[in-house]
């Protein structure tokens, strides 16, 4: 049985990489001069709000090529699903950040108090379940990274009665660069 989830996996990593490639219809239109925030110590990163989403720079090994998401649960402190057989963590910002991969902060245009407040909610009830990559972006059993935090804000919008899809590209894996080009984000950093 265990062999079967790892040649499972494998076979996902080699699907989610071949795919990679694969240009998909943008349903939104591209954010021109994007501007990426240099991390050279001292880190410090003013005026983080609870549900902002900050994107680490792709990088060249396997684990980082489709780049990296957390979402902000305060002022200080990230939800991060990092990788293969780790569940989420919390962690303060400065220790998550790296040196020489720069990041991205995006931030919910229409943030209401009532949003932010249910959005940090659901933020806990999904916390703590396995990274795993699924296709299904419905699957709670577990998540990958952007995953998260696209289900968190999508089921936040559920319960607040209207449709929110953060995703800009609409392929079958929301992946941390899709986010960048959605109408419902804004570039803070």
């Amino acid at each position: 049985m265990k062999n079967f989830k790892i040649i499972l996996i494998l076979i996902s990593l080699l699907f989610l990489t071949a795919c990679s490639s694969v240009k998909t219809v943008p349903k939104y239109e591209e954010k021109k001069n994007v501007k990426w925030k240099q991390v050279e110590p001292p880190v410090i990163i003013l005026n983080l709000e609870p549900g902002d989403i900050v994107i680490k720079e792709k990088t060249i090994n396997p684990i980082g090529m489709f780049g990296h998401v957390a979402v902000m649960k305060n002022d200080k402190t990230i939800v991060d699903y990092p990788k293969f057989w780790n569940k989420s963590y919390t962690i303060d910002i400065d220790y998550w950040l790296e040196e020489g991969r720069d990041i991205l902060v995006l931030r919910y245009k229409d943030m209401t108090d009532e949003f932010r407040k249910r959005l940090i909610k659901n933020m806990g009830k999904y916390f703590g379940k396995d990274y795993r990559i699924s296709s299904d972006r419905m699957n709670t059993e577990g998540f990958y990274c952007s995953q998260y935090i696209w289900y968190i804000y999508y089921i936040t919008a559920q319960e607040m009665g209207f449709e929110l899809d953060l995703d800009s590209d609409g392929g079958p894996y929301v992946l941390p660069y899709d986010f960048i080009n959605s109408p419902y984000l804004e570039i803070v950093n």
